[in-house]
């Protein structure tokens, strides 16, 4: 049986430290990209299609959700209009998740 010799190249343009903590997990794993990169499109072949779910998140739903939390949470029954700005910033990534809190939290204070 004849081993199929790798000889493609496959180029990408991905951000730095995407690519460089990708690589430090990878390393953990005992893999490095090239190896990573083809078991992942054997799983493609396999799976006629990506080996994960690909969906559209639903920010609007998602930052309901966190209202309704801190509506539990408030004690005042309601989410005021600076939370729900708050919230909506988090849900659409504009602000990570300990800076939504210490916002709300320092709402919840005044």
């Amino acid at each position: 049986m004849e081993k199929e010799n790798k000889n493609d190249l496959i180029h990408i343009r991905i951000e730095h430290s995407v690519k460089a903590e990708a690589e430090e997990i990878l390393k953990k794993l005992g893999l490095n990209t090239s190896y990573a990169v083809s078991m992942f499109l054997n799983q493609v072949i396999m799976r006629k299609g990506l080996p994960f779910e690909v969906e559209i998140p639903d920010n609007e739903a998602e930052a309901e959700s966190l209202a309704r939390i801190i509506e539990a949470t408030g004690g005042s029954g309601k989410v005021n209009e600076r939370d729900r700005k708050i919230i909506h910033l988090y849900a659409n990534g504009d602000i990570d998740y300990e800076t939504a809190v210490f916002a709300i939290k320092r709402n919840f204070a005044k």
